[in-house]
């Protein structure tokens, strides 16, 4: 069974859509009146990476506890991370880019 491809003029309409609205994104992240908002913005894209990583990758960690302390283990795992993605990439930039804006 191969891979399924999407046909080109459908690929280049999601492109054409995704690359503005990226760019929007990004804007918004770092000139957002609200500081919450920027902190926010710019944490969020580490949430995906931090569900597969836990998740879906072939070496999870925890696999081998029961499964209860596994499913905890990976939420306290979660927790952490997004904490610390919005200490570095929210806070951290917020107090750099604009240290009178500072929350």
């Amino acid at each position: 069974m191969g891979a399924r491809r999407l046909p080109r003029g459908l690929l280049a309409g999601f492109t054409a859509l995704l690359i503005p609205l990226a760019g929007f994104y990004v804007i918004e992240a770092f000139i957002a009146p609200n500081p919450v908002v920027r902190i926010g913005l710019r944490s969020l894209p580490a949430l995906p990476v931090a569900i597969w990583t836990l998740w879906f990758e072939t070496s999870r960690p925890l696999e081998r506890q029961r499964p209860l302390i596994r499913v905890a283990g990976r939420i306290a795992l979660l927790v952490l991370v997004m904490a610390f993605a919005v200490a570095i990439l929210g806070i951290g930039l917020n107090w750099l880019y604009d240290p009178n804006r500072f929350i």
